[in-house]
């Protein structure tokens, strides 16, 4: 592998020049110039960013660690992360931790060996990993995280999106509302139920948690099992609810799955809700009812909070609500 003295030799030049004319720092002859950027297409010579950063320069890298990049919603913001922090000129590493503690630790690791100027953490993650380990690196949690004094943190306005959706279906009617939460251990889920009984409370309805709240997974099977759960205690009876609110698209989609297996329609029989809005929600039959997260202000926010927290390591931690929005289509019927 080339490197900086070889393009100099080749250039005829000093590795001052060289650097001056690879990070353009210094007013460098034309004549230099064009000998230098020659020397490095013959040579192939590429930068060592990593030697650079330690010179005390910018590496000019984020890192961004999620649980789980199969997820069309991580998917999605991923690419609004990648797109804003190329506009500001930084390259992403992305590291899926797949869930694993021990891998979110080495990855942690790999990112402070590389150098990298800051990290967005998804908070599944950031759970899971001691905060001892984010200490060298400037970092921002993203969409909820611990409440540790000096952390930033830009997160979806849960209970807000929880409320939309439920007063949603209670102003078309419904009064019995099932609702399909992801585990309660997770902020997003407990901020999306207390949500739905704020607006059952406004409408005066008693909610019967024992027989319309279940939990899953943000998954397709997590909506698939919770979804069973609810109508086998449910359908048929006096608690049959004519609405369902999943915590995420994918849950309503495993939900729907078995809505099917029990002969109910979407609309006609059981209307259905879902959340964040993912791109196949959409193409699906029919197009879901759900609530959108801002996803390009949540990628926007994220990297100009992480480069605010670069430039003043120091400065008291943050906590950004950003408000989700309603998008009506054809999967809740007007009682």
């Amino acid at each position: 592998m080339a490197t900086i003295r070889d393009v100099a030799k080749l250039a005829g030049v000093s590795t001052t020049t060289v650097s001056h004319v690879l990070n353009q720092t210094r007013f460098v002859s034309e004549t230099a110039r064009l000998a230098v950027e020659q020397a490095v297409k013959q040579l192939n010579y590429v930068p060592n960013v990593v030697a650079r950063s330690l010179k005390g320069g910018s590496s000019r890298v984020l890192g961004m660690l999620v649980t789980d990049s199969n997820n069309p919603f991580y998917a999605d913001l991923i690419q609004w992360v990648d797109k804003v922090a190329y506009s500001h000129g930084y390259n992403l590493i992305l590291c899926n931790t797949q869930g694993n503690v021990e891998r979110a630790c080495d990855y942690i690791e790999m990112l402070t060996q590389r150098r990298v100027d800051g990290v967005l953490v998804m908070s599944a993650d950031a759970r899971q990993v001691p905060l001892s380990a984010f200490a060298k690196l400037p970092m921002v949690m993203m969409d909820a995280g611990p409440s540790a004094v000096g952390f930033d943190r830009i997160l979806d306005d849960s209970e807000l999106g929880g409320y939309l959706a439920t007063k949603y279906l209670l102003d078309r009617g419904h009064r019995q509302i099932g609702i399909l939460t992801g585990p309660l251990a997770k902020y997003n889920s407990q901020h999306r139920l207390a949500g739905y009984h704020r607006a059952l409370a406004e409408a005066g309805v008693t909610a019967n948690d024992k027989a319309w709240v279940h939990s899953g997974n943000f998954s397709y099977e997590g909506g698939f099992e919770a979804m069973q759960s609810l109508l086998a205690q449910t359908h048929g009876s006096n608690e049959a609810v004519t609405a369902v609110f999943a915590n995420n698209d994918l849950m309503a989609m495993g939900a729907a799955r078995v809505a099917a297996d029990y002969g109910l329609r979407i609309p006609q029989d059981l209307s259905l809700m879902g959340y964040d809005d993912i791109p196949g929600a959409q193409y699906f039959n029919p197009p879901l009812t759900t609530i959108a997260q801002p996803m390009q202000a949540l990628a926007e926010q994220a990297i100009a909070m992480l480069l605010a927290r670069m430039a003043k390591p120091d400065c008291d931690g943050q906590r950004l609500l950003l408000p989700p929005s309603l998008v009506e289509r054809d999967s809740v019927r007007q009682l």
